[in-house]
């Protein structure tokens, strides 16, 4: 038959004995290590998961703020190439009317100044419509 408690005048029973196990298992100290095991699994998935989502929420910032930086570039390129635009069908405008030196040096400017290699390209196609003095007359490079 087993015991479900000591008799209170009797020794302890030896540890980790079949009495000892018997007496241990049936008592209240089970269910404090039993919660104490659960707490202790518990803050370890806690803090895990804290860890998890204090990463991830610094990982959607740090991707936020580079989409945000990556617009903001986006939208200054915009803004020069509209402008640079602006700028080449001002001079377009006006290339038979300025003096050919000067519309020289805005073309010059505006090749510096272009986003890319098509915008350069349409600038040299602005210099071939300059027309030279000797062109006028009827005069050709070749002689």
């Amino acid at each position: 038959m087993m015991r479900l408690a000591p008799d209170p005048g009797s020794a302890p029973p030896e540890l980790w004995t079949d009495d000892w196990w018997s007496t241990f298992l049936t008592s209240p100290a089970v269910a404090g290590f039993a919660a104490l095991l659960a707490a202790v699994i518990g803050i370890y998935v806690a803090r895990g998961r804290a860890r998890t989502d204090s990463d991830l929420a610094r990982d959607q910032r740090t991707e936020s703020q580079r989409a945000a930086l990556d617009a903001r570039r986006a939208a200054v390129d915009d803004a020069r190439a509209a402008r640079w635009w602006q700028m080449y069908q001002w001079t377009l405008d006006r290339i038979d009317v300025l003096d050919p030196d000067r519309v020289q040096i805005l073309l010059e400017a505006l090749e510096k100044q272009a986003p890319g290699d098509p915008e350069r390209a349409l600038v040299s196609v602005a210099g071939d419509l300059l027309v030279s003095p000797g062109a006028e007359d009827g005069e050709t490079d070749g002689g």
